[in-house]
This record gives structure tokens, sequence and C-alpha cells, in this order.
């Protein structure tokens, strides 16, 4: 895998991201806030399911979506930039898979409450007891995937180009 890390870390598109004073820092930060909008509505979700708020219907909480999909988008375009950069230190860490796992699970999660809660959910009504565990679910690993990306940072083991 090193030659096709190496070829990767040739490209033009590469050497700019890790060379030019403002790409890199630029690209994580519209990866951060992504993944801020992403993962804090996914957060709140996980909460209004486990019964805070509930004198709000969750069929209120719809509205986070459309933000929960702008923030994807921009967390994977940041995201595939800042891999280009270094392919070798993510994709040769364990953690990357974890947090991709992590985060895709939730998001799956998060879907199969809206699918099911927002139907019979009102104002002050707690969740079934299958919706707590979706919910608590969903939360362990909006936050096992949060871990895992912030530890990506410093448990790289193969960097080909510094």
């Amino acid at each position: 895998m090193d030659p096709i890390f190496s070829a990767i870390e040739q490209t033009p598109f590469s050497v700019w991201m890790r060379e030019d004073l403002y790409a890199y820092f630029i690209a994580l930060i519209f990866h951060s806030l992504g993944m801020a909008l992403l993962i804090g509505g996914g957060i709140v979700l996980s909460l209004r399911g486990m019964g805070v708020a509930r004198h709000t219907a969750f069929e209120k909480f719809r509205g986070f979506f459309p933000v929960m999909w702008f923030g994807a988008v921009m967390a994977i375009v940041s995201g595939v930039a800042l891999l280009i950069g270094y392919p070798a230190k993510a994709l040769t860490n364990p953690l990357f898979v974890v947090k991709f796992a992590c985060l895709i699970g939730a998001a799956m999660l998060v879907r199969e409450m809206s699918l099911r809660l927002f139907p019979v959910m009102g104002p002050g009504e707690a969740a079934p007891a299958w919706g707590r565990r979706l919910a608590i679910g969903a939360l362990v690993l909006w936050l096992c995937g949060v871990a895992a990306g912030k530890l990506l940072l410093h448990t790289y083991t193969i960097l080909l180009v510094s």
C-alpha cells in the first residue's frame, strides 16, 4: 500500500494541502464545523429520544435534519481534502475505521429513531423502551466517533511525508 499512498502524496493537491500556509487548517476548520453540525444535531435528537425536553414534541426536531445533512456534506468534502494531504497517516490507523463505523452506526440509529419515534411521540410523552435504547445507542456511538476522531491525531504510526 505504501506505493499507493506515496503516489497520492505526490499529487499537486496533496502537496498543496500540506505545504500551503492555510489550506490544511482551513480544511480542518470546515471539517470541525461540519462534524459539529452533524454530531451536535445527532446528540440533541438522541437526548430527546432519551427523555430530555419532554415538553417538546419529537416532531419539532425534524428541522435538525437539513442542518445535519449540510454538516455531513461539509465534513465529507473537507475530510477528503484532509485525507488526500496525509493518506497513509489516516488509512493505516485502525481508529479511522472505528470513527467511520461509529458515525455511520449513529446516523443509522438516528434515522431509525426518526422513522419510528416521530409518529408516536407527542409533547410530554416519553419514548417507549425500545426508543430509549435506540437513543442511548446513538448517543454512545456519536461520542465514540468523536473520541476516535480526536485520537486519530495522536495515534498514527505511519507518516510518509512530514
